[in-house]
């Protein structure tokens, strides 16, 4: 039996009529609702904003943030139409699941003992055979060829730790998960998930609040506080 996963819908400029809501439910529903039966997927964070910009041609922004056993994704798609955006963000949300199962058949994320019930539901997930093509070209990263460059922060952990909340809830849904430690591979694969260039952490190996981010020039830059 499939359970309803509790989604939670907002939007700017933009009136959130039944039908548009209803049509979000029901695509980000058939992407997620299996995984609430397997304990992965507990909520759902919608944001839907229109640009009123006539010079902006894809005006219409769907974003999706959803947790799936402690990793965060979240994931933006902008066109002409919202109707089409919410297929779009929905559809590439489900391709950056499948990416996770396999890196955690690969030993990722915890190893590939995810249980059979949820690499079924994974497996399952509908993808669009037209977005293959985006699928290949979506840069993802390998923390075991990536070049981490370390920088040192001016800011003491607490500092860093309040500016990050700052700015994440200035910026975007996303909210960070401090409260468990993960490795920096574990970081960097994350930066994968959330269409943002960095993403903020708590270093297993110092237990300091860090952030890793993709560097202009190449590779991940590591920012940890001074001790």
């Amino acid at each position: 039996m499939t359970v309803k996963v509790p989604i939670t819908l907002t939007g700017d400029n933009i009136d959130l009529t039944p039908a548009l809501q209803e049509y979000a439910n029901q695509k980000l529903e058939r992407t997620l609702g299996k995984l609430s039966t397997v304990s992965g997927v507990s909520a759902c964070d919608v944001h839907l904003t229109v640009n009123k910009n006539p010079k902006v041609e894809s005006g219409h922004t769907a974003e999706v943030v959803t947790t799936l056993k402690g990793t965060t994704f979240r994931v933006a798609e902008a066109s002409p139409d919202m109707y089409a955006s919410i297929d779009l963000v929905a559809n590439r949300l489900a391709r950056k699941l499948r990416k996770y199962k396999e890196r955690r058949l690969d030993g990722y994320h915890g190893g590939p003992n995810m249980g059979e019930n949820l690499a079924d539901v994974l497996n399952g997930l509908e993808v669009k055979e037209e977005n293959e093509v985006e699928e290949e070209a979506e840069n993802y990263l390998d923390p075991e060829q990536a070049v981490v460059t370390k920088v040192k922060s001016v800011f003491t952990d607490d500092e860093l730790e309040y500016l990050i909340s700052f700015f994440s809830f200035a910026i975007s849904l996303v909210s960070f998960d401090l409260g468990t430690p993960i490795s920096i591979k574990e970081a960097i694969f994350a930066l994968d998930y959330i269409d943002h260039d960095f993403y903020v952490f708590r270093d297993e190996e110092s237990n300091e609040v860090s952030v890793v981010y993709k560097r202009n020039a190449g590779g991940v830059g590591l920012i940890q506080p001074e001790a």
